[in-house]
């Protein structure tokens, strides 16, 4: 069984970014070096950013590439210790053999002179989701952000139990969320190869299946009763689910499902699964109740009740968002037909492609009308030119325009409209509101 200082602390400052580095890891480096060379072969060593039960990790610079690299070393009081020189291989075995995005590379894996092994990974600077969340003034806050973040972690533990992995110790502190939309699941520490997969080769040696195969291992407040009771044999796709349904758990709550700050009192509330708080807290979160019955789905004490694997909560959560975007759409459509002014979308080709029944109230065309033709040819010749000019503008994607036209109707009189209008980038419309303002302009 495993140093429980080390991995029952539900504020575990483990080395959990592995290569990336947040702001709170660059202080944990100030806790005293290990002893440790300049240079590990090509790569130059800049400074240490954090420290942890396990190993240290280290801002380096690749002199051959010339790029910026993260290396992992284990730490100096654990050298000699078979246990802990197999979990810290495996990891970087683990690591390596996942080829995703939301997994950072490895580069290379050596050994110290020490017998020390280390690792090193790509660099990748960034924040935690635990650091985010704490940051919201309201768990309402930005949640359209960290749902979509929230469905890339669990896109990449999905792709991991494809490939016969879990990760153990899913909490939003080993998720980091770099520049760009870049989502990273860290700190494979304590992974385990499951049995039902065709595992790949593994250190060699009498303590190599402790790599993977300690009795008691995770994050107390994250943790799966079968992960708090000891039983690692039971421990599989399903404790991930519900480490998944933890970090959703505090996304829609702003806590975990056992929040606390005594380790013992809430190791002992995850190992009898007292989840009522957690669940009292989500049906009061008003979040919605597809998102709110997810998260209770991957809390499921029993594991059998459970979803099977990532990939299922993957399939939830996209329904979800298919589901909301066909609301938004319902919503969209329901306020165009209902609004007092004339709407519409048009394309950059020059063509409306949906107008409200206002267009066909105020010009007396029917609407096939004013999709069959070019929309300048219903527009005085004298406007002509700056109507051209205003569709130019927005098609450079410059700001919303405001300007004033003179639309004929069926009847041959000219309506005066003052447009506002605004291009979508990247989806080649435009999307505009006019007013009828010709009694104004008499």
């Amino acid at each position: 069984m495993s140093d429980p200082d080390d991995l029952l602390d539900p504020n575990r400052t483990d080395e959990h970014s592995s290569a990336v580095l947040p702001p709170e890891a660059q202080a944990e480096g100030a806790r005293g070096p290990a002893p440790l060379p300049a240079a590990f072969g090509r790569f130059a060593v800049v400074r240490e950013v954090a420290r942890g039960g396990m190993g240290i990790v280290l801002a380096a610079r690749d002199e051959s590439l010339g790029r910026d690299v993260a290396i992992k070393v284990l730490l100096d009081r654990h050298a000699g210790k078979p246990r802990y020189h197999a979990r810290f291989v495996d990891e970087a075995l683990i690591t390596a053999c996942m080829q995703h995005p939301g997994v950072i590379p490895v580069h290379e894996l050596g050994e110290l002179p020490d017998g020390r092994p280390y690792f090193v990974m790509r660099f990748v600077e960034g924040e935690t989701l635990e650091a985010q969340l704490a940051a919201r003034a309201h768990p309402a806050e930005n949640l359209p952000h960290f749902l979509r973040a929230f469905e890339r972690v669990c896109q990449t533990v999905a792709y991991a139990h494809s490939k016969g992995v879990a990760h153990l110790d899913l909490k939003p502190l080993n998720v980091m969320l770099a520049p760009f939309g870049v989502v990273k699941v860290t700190d494979w520490g304590v992974a385990k190869r499951l049995p039902h997969f065709a595992a790949p080769a593994a250190p060699a040696g009498p303590d190599a299946e402790c790599a993977s195969g300690d009795s008691v291992i995770g994050t107390p407040a994250y943790m799966a009763p079968e992960q708090a009771q000891g039983t690692a044999a039971l421990t599989d796709e399903r404790t991930d689910v519900f480490g998944l349904g933890g970090i959703l758990c505090a996304i829609l709550t702003g806590q975990p499902p056992y929040p606390g700050e005594k380790t013992k009192k809430v190791y002992a509330r995850a190992a009898r699964a007292d989840l009522a708080d957690a669940f009292a807290r989500l049906n009061g979160s008003h979040a919605a109740r597809e998102l709110v019955a997810l998260a209770k789905w991957c809390l499921s004490p029993h594991r059998d009740a459970r979803p099977r694997s990532a990939a299922e909560v993957v399939a939830a959560l996209s329904a979800y968002f298919e589901s909301d975007l066909r609301r938004a759409e319902s919503e969209l459509v329901r306020f165009f037909e209902l609004s007092p002014d004339l709407l519409c979308v048009a394309g950059l080709d020059g063509f409306f492609r949906h107008v409200n029944a206002n267009f066909t109230r105020v010009l007396g065309y029917s609407a096939h009308e004013l999709l069959s033709k070019p929309f300048v040819e219903f527009v005085h010749t004298d406007d002509r030119d700056a109507t051209r000019a205003a569709a130019a503008q927005l098609a450079r994607g410059q700001p919303v325009v405001h300007f004033c036209n003179r639309y004929r109707a069926a009847d041959g009189t000219y309506r005066v409209f003052e447009w506002s209008a605004q291009s979508l980038p990247g989806e080649d419309v435009i999307f505009a509101v006019a007013r009828d303002v010709t009694d104004c302009a008499a």
